[in-house]
């Protein structure tokens, strides 16, 4: 009887793990959808587009600065001069991801 206790205690706690996984998983999948819901909104507002190429340019500054404090050795762009351009092919991509009005 012992034994067959033990093993069901343990099988329950198995299934409360899982069960608590599985919603940690989804509450994760949707706080992600909502977040990037809200950011397609965003960059559809007036101004939107021009706030998410400046924040395209941030973050392209900051990455390079961590990977340029990283190493000693690094590859880079041939057009690393050109952050405008960087920007572009970002911004070229948002616009297929989030269709917006340009005017």
């Amino acid at each position: 009887q012992q034994v067959i206790k033990a093993s069901e205690a343990k099988r329950l706690q198995q299934i409360n793990e899982a069960e608590g996984e599985a919603q940690a998983i989804l509450a994760v999948a949707q706080a992600t959808a909502h977040g990037i819901s809200q950011l397609a909104e965003a960059v559809k507002a007036p101004g939107g587009f021009e706030a998410m190429q400046l924040r395209i340019a941030e973050q392209y500054i900051h990455e390079f600065g961590n990977i340029a404090k990283q190493s000693t050795t690094m590859v880079l762009p041939t057009n690393l001069a050109d952050i405008g351009s960087i920007i572009a092919g970002a911004t070229q991509f948002a616009k297929k991801t989030f269709p917006i009005d340009q005017k």
